[in-house]
């Protein structure tokens, strides 16, 4: 029981931080060509994701995205190439 609990803890850990990153840059590149510059996104700083600040205290441009929203939009253009990847292959007849 303790070694599958510490392998959860150290595989879980390491999978969110990789998925998250993942989605962060993937988010990055994706958020300004969705909005023709429009919007960009915010540095990755891991001291402000485990504090909460309220949003009247940050120096925030105007047309800027947090990072877990990149995030979430990175992963979900993973998520939809991965789909279309799929039916491609399966279009294909592979």
């Amino acid at each position: 029981m303790p070694a599958s609990l510490l392998t959860e803890i150290l595989f879980r850990g390491v999978f969110e931080i990789v998925l998250y990153g993942l989605g962060y840059v993937i988010g990055w590149a994706v958020v300004p060509i969705l909005s023709l510059g429009f919007y960009s996104v915010e540095p990755w700083d891991f001291s402000s994701r485990k504090r909460f600040k309220s949003r009247s205290r940050q120096q925030r441009l105007p047309k800027q995205l947090s990072a877990d929203v990149a995030c979430g939009v990175g992963l979900a253009t993973l998520a939809i190439a991965a789909a279309i990847m799929y039916f491609l292959w399966r279009a294909a007849g592979a």
